[in-house]
């Protein structure tokens, strides 16, 4: 070990000059390859960002169903499976979201508005008066967004694993999450640009849309949003969705005058191909049907055994939904004082249970780790060399039993 640290101290300058010169060439060889775009959306109209691209079904007739994606994604594409089986009946088109798949890159804000506003002017390009629109994930905001600024424009509305209100988003602080998001910038965006990684951390177009989607956003509004909202809705959702928690469709449902509610027995993927596909497409299917014909659509539907998704288990203590960050923060910061490796393990277990917020409570266990070893307070029993190792496996095996435990219930 010490003649590697001897031989890296002499040959600091040339390894300087070789990372240097890799660096270049990798930036060099990414500005010859050019913008990775993505396939198969061969149709695109002008908007006021540049491009919208999108992909359509069906025959183009009727009131058509419009898609949108979440993020991070290949654009409109991802709804092909989804988008065939709706289209026996209906037109239905998947729009390549700004800064996705083959939309243009360079607009320079990302949030729902930008969408909302780039996807009436692909409906006037179009032609289309009216359309049902659904977003799936991060997609609801989307739509959320549209139905409130053009609501003559929208005949009805679908969220399918979708966002909405603020409390529903990881630790349900918008200031802590969009924290997270400057973070995330830092890895996604900045970090790469300091490596030769020759276009493997990906292409710097599709890790700005990504960041920046999120970045852009705000949910804080979508409460009210949901409140006021008039238009039929319908809410699907998968029962063990770790990224969006059911039981924030719940809540959604409770918000709205006038939605179903269906529960599947799947996670958070199912519009795009995922388990639970053929449900949500019947469901949706049904749905716009009843629409059409201006039926009753006020219902709660589960195809799952849990009937509150706020519950840990079946008829279990509603322990999910909501939590104060500062309190998690703190009370996990307490408990890692006394035993850290431990309080760990039980903050990555209940994060990925959906307790609490498993990122804002690693977050109080390393301020105390941080604090001590800054302060020079030494712990009772004198932690391994391979503490830091030993802390990672801890938080990695508590979200893997947790994920499994939240499949199980």
């Amino acid at each position: 070990m010490a003649q590697v640290k001897t031989f890296l101290r002499e040959q600091r300058k040339v390894i300087l000059i070789v990372y240097m010169v890799l660096l270049a060439a990798s930036h060099g060889f990414l500005a010859w390859k050019g913008e990775d775009l993505q396939e198969g959306a061969a149709l695109q109209v002008e908007c006021s960002d540049g491009v919208l691209a999108y992909h359509e079904w069906g025959e183009r007739k009727g009131v058509p169903l419009i898609l949108f994606h979440g993020s991070p994604s290949g654009g409109g594409g991802d709804f092909e499976k989804l988008g065939q089986f709706l289209s026996e009946d209906r037109w239905v088109i998947a729009p390549d979201r700004v800064g996705f798949g083959r939309s243009s890159k360079r607009a320079t804000n990302l949030s729902f508005v930008t969408d909302a506003e780039a996807s009436l002017q692909l409906m006037d390009a179009l032609q289309i008066e009216e359309a049902d629109v659904m977003g799936w994930s991060y997609g609801g905001g989307v739509v959320l967004e549209m139905v409130a600024r053009y609501p003559t424009r929208v005949r009805s509305v679908g969220l399918l694993a979708a966002i909405g209100i603020q409390e529903g988003e990881g630790s349900g602080s918008y200031a802590i999450e969009h924290l997270k998001y400057e973070l995330l910038r830092v890895v996604m965006m900045w970090l790469p640009e300091a490596i030769p990684h020759f276009g493997l951390a990906g292409s710097d177009w599709f890790r700005r849309s990504f960041v920046c989607d999120f970045a852009d956003a705000d949910q804080r509004p979508l409460r009210g949003i949901l409140a006021q909202l008039d238009k039929p809705v319908l809410i699907v959702h998968g029962k063990d969705d770790p990224l969006v928690p059911a039981w924030v469709a719940e809540e959604h449902h409770e918000l709205l005058s006038n939605s179903r509610l269906e529960i599947l027995n799947a996670s958070h993927f199912f519009p795009i191909g995922g388990e639970g596909m053929s449900e949500s497409g019947e469901v949706v299917d049904d749905f716009l049907g009843v629409v059409s014909e201006g039926g009753e659509i006020r219902a709660r539907n589960y195809q799952t055994h849990r009937k509150e998704m706020k519950a840990i288990w079946s008829d279990g203590p509603h322990l999910r939904g909501w939590k104060p960050w500062w309190l998690v923060l703190v009370l996990c910061g307490v408990a890692a004082w006394f035993c850290p490796r431990l309080t760990l393990f039980l903050v990555a277990l209940g994060g990925a249970f959906l307790l609490w917020d498993g990122l804002v409570g690693a977050a109080g266990v390393l301020f105390v780790l941080w604090g001590r070893k800054l302060f020079k307070i030494p712990f009772k029993k004198r932690p391994t060399r391979w503490f830091a190792f030993c802390l990672l496996g801890d938080f990695i095996a508590g979200s893997v039993i947790g994920g499994l435990l939240l499949a199980l219930t």
